[in-house]
């Protein structure tokens, strides 16, 4: 686990800017629960959800309930503003995997010392999933922190479960967006194409409508914004989205290790 361990400590710092950042958006986010549903700025916020386009509706989990703890906790906490956040980070960090040691050619070194493309690539995948756990778990503290300073309750066995869910659901895009780093030799390259993957897969089922003939391209990605909120506020267990979530977590995790064990360098 050597791999495993040195890959950890170079990305510490970045990972623990970013795990900063989301934790003072939750905290921000959550914290505004009882100024926003409480006083007379309720009944202007209702009036605005109302008018919201169905795909923002989408985005923000397909429900506009924010006048209970669980509904305000799915909008803001379990959203896609959240995926897109940790979306971002998975796409600098699946470029590091690989493809930085390819663009800075310390690949060619490190796969002369006794190491296997497949341990090299299962050991930086693996870490990349643990910084991901571990950002999770950040947001899960600081969203039981915050409820916790404006005095409000929240199940938090359910809270653990919805960022569970969305957790598996990143983690199939973490390998899939590992696959796309491979197939370029320069790190820019790799970066610009991991970004433009991301950003496509969580916006599919935003701009894709379920009741349109292109309906279909919605199974193209493994998100669905509206399990997490509906297993928060519903205690609906999305077991469909969890299989399909694993299937694609594992293909994908899979299909990079066949590229990369038929590549050159």
């Amino acid at each position: 686990m050597a791999i495993l361990r040195h890959h950890l400590r170079r990305e510490a710092w970045a990972l623990a800017g970013w795990a900063l950042a989301v934790v003072a958006l939750v905290l921000l986010q959550t914290s505004l629960y009882r100024v926003l549903t409480r006083t007379l700025v309720s009944i202007h916020l209702e009036r605005a959800l109302q008018g919201m386009p169905p795909q923002l509706v989408q985005f923000v989990g397909g429900s506009l309930n924010l006048f209970s703890v669980s509904g305000w906790l799915g909008v803001v906490d379990l959203s896609g503003w959240l995926t897109l956040i940790v979306g971002i980070w998975l796409a600098l960090a699946a470029v590091s995997v690989v493809a930085s040691d390819v663009d800075h050619r310390t690949l060619e070194f490190l796969l002369a010392l006794p190491v296997r493309r497949a341990r090299l690539l299962l050991e930086r995948s693996l870490s990349m999933l643990l910084q991901l756990a571990l950002l999770y778990v950040a947001i899960f503290l600081a969203a039981l922190l915050a409820l916790g300073l404006i005095g409000e309750h929240a199940s938090s066995l359910r809270l653990a479960e919805a960022l569970s869910l969305l957790l598996l659901q990143q983690a199939a895009l973490a390998g899939t967006l590992v696959l796309v780093s491979l197939f370029f030799r320069d790190q820019t390259y790799a970066m610009l194409a991991t970004v433009t993957a991301a950003a496509v897969f969580i916006f599919i089922p935003v701009f894709v409508d379920v009741n349109s003939r292109f309906a279909f391209v919605r199974h193209l990605t493994p998100f669905d914004y509206q399990a997490a909120g509906n297993l928060m506020l519903r205690g609906t267990y999305p077991g469909s989205q969890i299989a399909l979530a694993a299937i694609w977590a594992v293909v994908a995790f899979l299909a990079s290790w066949m590229v990369f064990a038929r590549q050159e360098v």
